[in-house]
């Protein structure tokens, strides 16, 4: 392996994402460089540092509700996209968290994910055929097919046959005051060249274009990508449909997710009713939530 190799493995290898073989070579590598060795140590320094400074963020007073409760100070990108849809919902899940039910839609959603993520790693074509769903008998009633019509809508898509450069890449993005994380489903492409980012829809409604910025703004922050050598992709297994967009300038990326945050940092959590009422976890506590819904029927 050379020291190029090396270095552009660094940062997969320590999110233990490498793959055995891409480990073995950067661990026999980092045996006889010191150079490489030096900076595998100072990205580990830096990695310790952060999280350091964010446990002591976490633990410290920060910022408070307008009833006292505690704002985290690290995020996940979903949480950032349930407080653009609804604050309250966001105060619910993050700020004081009330019993959730993971409900058929997401556990389909979860279990389509973790195949698509075997099959970019080799496993989903070794165990496909004896691959059993993780999914109750009462949740596959309530759509029959639903399961096989995703994943065949993955099969026959352009993605099916090419190996991901990541799968499921981990991040974190620091952004203000805050420290936002999040996981991209999959990246296409050289380690040099233009990167397409996919992320893996199984729903039918269109999703926030915010999450895909995100994603893209960390790759340019994070992983010195060039804006324009990004394509944003949201692939709806549901209706077998890539919409793609290319990603625009990160520092208006990075306003809107400051503005976001920004707005998380009032305490201030309102209600917005939808439509997105009808699935949400914790219509039972939200007579906001329940009032639109009946003026909606």
């Amino acid at each position: 392996m050379k020291c190029d190799d090396c270095l552009n493995l660094l940062e997969v290898y320590l999110d233990g994402e490498a793959g055995e073989r891409n480990r073995e070579q950067v661990q026999e590598h980092l045996m006889k460089c010191a150079n490489c060795t030096s900076a595998f140590e100072a990205l580990t320094a830096d990695r310790v540092q952060l999280a350091t400074h964010l446990r002591e963020r976490e633990t410290a007073e920060g910022l408070r509700t307008v009833d006292g409760d505690r704002i985290p100070r690290t995020l996940s990108a979903s949480s950032l996209m349930d407080h653009a849809r609804c604050p309250k919902q966001f105060y619910w899940t993050r700020v004081r968290p009330l019993p959730r039910f993971s409900g058929p839609a997401a556990r389909i959603g979860t279990e389509i994910h973790r195949w698509i993520e075997r099959r970019a790693s080799g496993q989903g074509r070794l165990l496909e055929a004896d691959d059993t769903v993780d999914l109750t008998q009462e949740e596959l009633a309530g759509d029959p097919g639903r399961m096989d019509r995703l994943r065949q809508a993955f099969l026959t898509s352009r993605y099916a046959d090419r190996a991901p450069l990541f799968a499921e890449r981990a991040f974190l993005l620091r952004v203000g005051g805050f420290a936002v994380s999040g996981r991209i489903d999959a990246i296409y492409g050289e380690p040099d060249g233009p990167w397409e980012i996919v992320d893996w829809k199984t729903g039918v409604g269109a999703a926030d274009p915010l999450q895909l910025e995100l994603y893209g703004l960390a790759c340019v922050e994070i992983w010195h990508k060039a804006p324009e050598d990004l394509t944003l992709t949201y692939y709806y297994l549901a209706r077998d449909e890539a919409v793609s967009q290319p990603m625009g300038s990160p520092d208006v990326v990075r306003e809107r997710v400051q503005s976001s945050l920004s707005a998380i940092g009032t305490g201030v959590f309102e209600p917005t009713p939808g439509r997105w009422c009808g699935y949400c976890d914790f219509k039972g506590f939200c007579e906001t939530g329940r009032a639109w819904l009946a003026d909606n029927a």
